[in-house]
């Protein structure tokens, strides 16, 4: 499918092309007009490049996806990060990173994305502001998160850490049993250990319960570092699956008993 190019707009898709922004902003698109020395509106050239199929909606207003001559026609690459990466891009004092299984597909650890892309976020303002594309949790974790598939993501570790401070968000414990081993294999107690000096010991308890199986080794480091001090819910209180006395931990949620878990390091 061809798509048209004005005249007009001809030096604005020639820089585009140049530089192969994956988005587009307002104040970019301004920018660049200014360069070409185009007193058109920056609305109007928006609008003339989204109905010929050069830029693309995304869940943020202001914020396009560029669609490069290559592509062919007006399609989408379909990045499953675009909703992540257009909120960063229109909120850029506002952060957010890959969290739970987004984030273990970000590292090569889970074979899919998940349909809603789970984040991290600082604060329920953040989260307020976030588009039904992207699912928040408040967690701000201790180590930095590193950059993959273009946008921010948690450290293994750091994923550890938020599922044991919030088990309750993750969506599902079966998926996420396929992917945890890998994970938890990742991890090294350099990282963790600042993960979980941080947080209440609850957070290292659970740690602690949910790697017991997988990596026994980080299990005994937990417990030596963070001597369990009173009970703790894993899930939210009400029938117990199991309990754990080893880390005093009521266990209401995980379909699986992460003691049986074979040992992956």
């Amino acid at each position: 499918m061809t798509r048209s190019i004005s005249p007009s707009m001809a030096p604005v898709l020639e820089r585009l092309e140049l530089d192969r922004p994956e988005v587009v902003t307002t104040a970019s698109l301004a920018a660049l007009l200014d360069e070409a020395h185009l007193a058109t509106p920056t609305r109007v050239v928006a609008s003339r490049l989204r109905e010929s199929g050069w830029l693309l909606a995304t869940s943020q207003r202001g914020v396009w996806e560029f669609v490069p001559a290559e592509v062919a026609g007006p399609y989408s690459r379909h990045d499953p990060v675009m909703p992540l990466k257009a909120f960063l891009v229109a909120h850029p004092s506002d952060s957010a990173a890959l969290t739970f299984q987004a984030a273990a597909w970000a590292h090569g650890l889970a074979d899919r994305v998940p349909a809603r892309l789970e984040v991290a976020v600082p604060s329920g303002l953040v989260s307020r502001r976030l588009p039904n594309a992207l699912a928040p949790s408040v967690f701000v974790p201790a180590l930095p998160t590193v950059g993959l598939r273009g946008v921010p993501t948690l450290r293994v570790e750091s994923i550890l850490a938020h599922m044991a401070a919030k088990p309750n968000h993750v969506r599902s414990w079966t998926s996420a049993a396929e992917w945890l081993p890998d994970v938890a294999a990742a991890a090294t107690w350099d990282n963790l250990f600042p993960e979980l000096q941080s947080r209440p010991q609850s957070v290292a308890a659970r740690a602690g319960h949910l790697l017991q199986g997988w990596r026994p080794d980080l299990a005994d480091q937990i417990e030596s570092s963070f001597p369990v001090s009173s009970r703790t819910w894993f899930g939210p209180r009400g029938k117990m699956l199991r309990h754990d006395a080893r880390w005093q931990v009521a266990d209401t949620l995980l379909p699986f008993d992460p003691r049986q878990m074979g040992a992956v390091s």
